[in-house]
């Protein structure tokens, strides 16, 4: 892990998949796609038409002729696009942990937790430097729920497919207890704020009359930080 996260402060000019070494369930793809140029075309392609296309519009087809090799090859990689739908939520929560065990663990309970939260709920930040990263978490915004709430949920749980994000919320989490000992729902905060903001974000875009939040004027951080706040502050 300390090995990674030097890589990632050393990163600055590579692309997505370059910068950007996380480690994956390994279980979620046949072959790892981040160890070969191939894999990270796949990777690459795939973040561009699931934004443009949507998943639904997906296939294995479409993504072999973006990434200039066959069909046949992609499915060395993944067994199915659901598969590798998680395969990038999964990263994508886990360039978030990665942010927070860089960033937040400085400060007094206060300072880390409000560095978290400007982290999990203000993903715009400078964190996403190229387009590709802005397209990821568009996808995570519009597609995650779709690896979730799933029948299968709680054999994929079993498996470890959604540890990444429960590391998540743990984290979150453990920094709300500290910061206010007493409180005896911090993993349902965590969700509260993890959830809601891409939500929010999600309403910004498509049904803005049902949120205050719009893509001009971020008021996400500002209201989960005040509700935050103040409901501990009253525990």
């Amino acid at each position: 892990m300390i090995v990674m996260l030097l890589f990632l402060l050393q990163s600055t000019a590579m692309n997505l998949v370059d910068r950007f070494h996380i480690p994956v369930l390994e279980q979620i793809a046949i072959r790892n796609p981040q160890a070969t140029r191939l894999g990270q075309r796949l990777i690459e392609s795939s973040i561009i038409l699931i934004d443009e296309l949507g998943f639904e519009q997906l296939t294995f087809k479409k993504l072999a002729s973006a990434a200039a090799t066959t069909e046949a090859s992609v499915y060395r990689y993944f067994s199915s696009k659901q598969k590798l739908l998680l395969y990038l939520v999964n990263w994508y929560w886990g360039r978030v942990e990665c942010r927070l065990l860089l960033e937040a663990q400085a400060g007094d309970p206060k300072q880390r937790l409000e560095t978290a939260l400007s982290i999990i709920s203000n993903p715009n930040a400078a964190d996403l430097s190229t387009a590709n990263e802005r397209r990821l978490q568009r996808i995570v915004i519009h597609e995650a729920p779709k690896v979730l709430l799933t029948k299968a949920v709680d054999n994929d749980h079993q498996t470890g497919y959604h540890q990444t994000y429960a590391d998540v919320v743990s984290f979150l989490a453990n920094l709300i207890n500290a910061y206010q000992p007493t409180c005896h729902f911090a993993e349902m905060l965590a969700t509260t704020v993890l959830e809601g903001s891409l939500q929010q974000r999600f309403f910004a875009q498509h049904l803005p009359e049902v949120t205050n939040c719009s893509e001009q004027e971020d008021a996400v951080y500002v209201f989960y930080k005040e509700l935050l706040f103040k409901y501990l502050d009253h525990e």
